[in-house]
């Protein structure tokens, strides 16, 4: 008998979710309420609204779910890589409170910014592993098959799975990084409350950089996934790595369609946000997998 891992079903990980979202949501709004009550000045805080934490949230949270999703289905080590991942993204939830931070904005209202963001990474991080874990189960060992199932075995162990250069990686994590930074920027200094349409009239240049930027990446992740699936072996970790970057720029590209239209700009930050998040983070996962492939080993003929 070998151990067979078991994953859990979509619908188990997609309730957790929604469970990590609703609780991510009550804890903000209690921090908020704490925040406000210690000091009067943060009454009308713009971040401290519901539309707003809520809204970012709930779309961080979902990311979350479908990140685990993936994760048990394809990874070898999905906790350890999900832990890692998690501790990553809050690292870089906590770099737009720096920002803002720097821009002299109240500092308690800042940490309690720092708070929040942390306190969702760990609400979704357990719920998501303790409440939708992978599991394990008994299962025959290889040679209990039949000669014809051994056969279509050995078969496919024989191709060894091939390895996306990790310079690519690198070079797609450090544009998609660069690609965040300006469209943070660009969030700061170009009007949140300018009128619909496609182009602004103020810094134009932060704006057209940030595009250009995605465009260009949305080309490259493309690139990737069609070289890829080109490949009759390629390592399951460079496959989701290529497919989850050219998802999260299409995201990505999603959230700035809908930021043209002020109604649904806040939306369309966060899709931009989650977007670039993880196409980032998919990139990452083949620089910190340590299952890398290794050539198998031919069973020796016995007579």
């Amino acid at each position: 008998m070998t151990a067979l891992r078991t994953f859990p079903s979509g619908l188990r990980v997609a309730v957790v979710t929604a469970i990590a979202a609703i609780a991510s949501v009550i804890v903000n709004a209690a921090l908020v309420w704490i925040a406000k009550a210690s000091d009067a000045s943060l009454q009308d805080y713009s971040h401290f609204r519901l539309s707003d934490y809520g809204t970012l949230s709930v779309v961080g949270v979902i990311g979350a779910g479908v990140a685990w999703y993936i994760a048990t289905r394809y990874l070898a080590t999905p906790r350890a890589i999900f832990f890692r991942v998690a501790v990553v993204v809050t690292l870089v939830l906590w770099a737009p409170d720096i920002w803002i931070l720097i821009k002299h904005e109240p500092t308690r209202a800042v940490l309690f910014l720092v708070l929040m963001h942390l306190t969702v990474a760990l609400i979704t991080y357990n719920l998501l592993v303790f409440a939708a874990p992978v599991g394990s189960r008994e299962a025959p060992s290889a040679v209990t098959l039949e000669p014809r199932s051994r056969r279509v075995v050995a078969l496919q162990q024989d191709a060894v799975p091939t390895r996306v250069p990790r310079v690519v990686w690198v070079v797609l994590m450090i544009a998609v990084a660069i690609d965040f930074f300006a469209g943070l920027i660009g969030m700061l200094y170009v009007p949140f409350n300018r009128p619909n349409g496609w182009l602004v009239h103020r810094d134009e240049a932060i704006y057209l950089l940030h595009a250009l930027l995605g465009g260009v990446l949305g080309v490259a992740a493309l690139a990737v996934v069609l070289h890829v699936s080109r490949r009759t072996s390629v390592h399951r970790v460079d496959r989701i790595a290529a497919i989850s970057g050219l998802c999260g720029m299409l995201v990505g590209a999603l959230g700035g369609v809908l930021c043209a239209f002020h109604p649904l700009r806040l939306l369309g930050m966060a899709l931009m946000f989650v977007g670039v998040s993880v196409a980032f983070f998919g990139y990452l996962i083949p620089m910190i997998d340590e299952t890398p492939p290794v050539a198998p080993e031919r069973a020796s003929s016995t007579t």
